[in-house]
Order: structure tokens, then sequence, then C-alpha cells
């Protein structure tokens, strides 16, 4: 996963999320510094979804959100259309 591929001010840091027995892969999704969302690879057979990806839970505005995403890219640069706008960001 190349954090140069998504916008200026998010970084993702790779993570077992404990949704199921032994856990999923899953990425916590960070802009400028703060946690927005944390992000599950699907590893179902049903609904031909397995290797897509699952707002499993978002802060803030995406609070209560849940979509799924066909690649990471994509759930990403959600996530940011639906952040925080980057004129707040918070002094680093």
């Amino acid at each position: 996963m190349s954090q140069a591929a998504f916008a200026p001010g998010f970084s993702l840091d790779e993570a077992r999320i404990a949704t199921v027995a032994g856990g999923e892969s899953g990425v916590l999704v960070w802009k400028f510094g703060q946690l927005v969302a944390i992000l599950t690879q699907i590893d179902e057979e049903a609904y031909s979804t397995k290797g897509k990806w699952f707002l499993e839970t978002g802060f803030g505005l995406l609070s209560g959100l849940h979509k799924n995403f066909d690649t990471i890219e994509e759930a990403v640069s959600w996530v940011g259309q639906h952040t925080f706008p980057d004129l707040i960001r918070s002094s680093d």
C-alpha cells in the first residue's frame, strides 16, 4: 500500500481488527494526525465481496456510517471527501 497514492495529510497504519475470531486485515486512517476511520478488508466469499474494503468505524463526521469500497484507494478518497476540510488542520 503506497502512501503516495493518497491525498496530502493522510497516513495509514496496517492493523489486525478484532471483528471476528482471529481478526481481519485492516487499516487505521489518519488525516493530519487525527484518527478518522478504521477500514477492514472483507474476507467473505458471500455476495462477491471478498477483497473489498469496508468502513468499519468512522469518527467525527463519519460516525455511524458504514460503506463498502472496491479498493483501498477508493475508500481513502471517500473518507477524505467526507471528513473535515484541510483548512482546519491542527498545527503539528
